[in-house]
């Protein structure tokens, strides 16, 4: 999955790879989160509407900010926690990679089973 800032594309696996000590430690300072934590509230999002729905929530907003942060520092963009979060939200928004997209959405997985029977053939 990437997150996109300004027609941007940053990959999220690497925001959080990359991360320094200083990083992490700014992190925990401004948003109180620490990676377990974002991680935490990012796979709950696997089952959300949409990526608004990760802005409900103050942990949500903070992991969302987090995140922010770090894939633009990963990117090489070494601006403040609020700096790296100071863009219109409609500026913003995630890109699931095609791989992504399949594995996640079980009726696009081809199964053993005709069309009209219903039942897998492994059941």
């Amino acid at each position: 999955m990437k997150l996109v800032i300004q027609g941007k594309e940053y990959e999220l696996r690497e925001g959080i790879s990359k991360a320094t000590l200083g990083d992490l430690y700014v992190l925990k300072i401004k948003s109180g989160m620490g990676v377990k934590g974002i991680m935490e509230v990012f796979r709950g999002m696997e089952k959300a509407e949409s990526h608004f729905d990760l802005i409900e929530t103050e942990d949500g907003i903070q992991a969302l900010r987090a995140m922010i942060f770090l894939c633009r520092r990963a990117a090489g963009e070494y601006l403040d926690f609020d700096e790296a979060t100071d863009f219109p939200m409609s500026e913003m928004g995630f890109l699931v990679d095609d791989e992504e997209k399949s594995s996640a959405d079980p009726k696009e997985t081809p199964t053993d089973s005709a069309p009209d029977e219903g039942i897998p053939a492994e059941a």
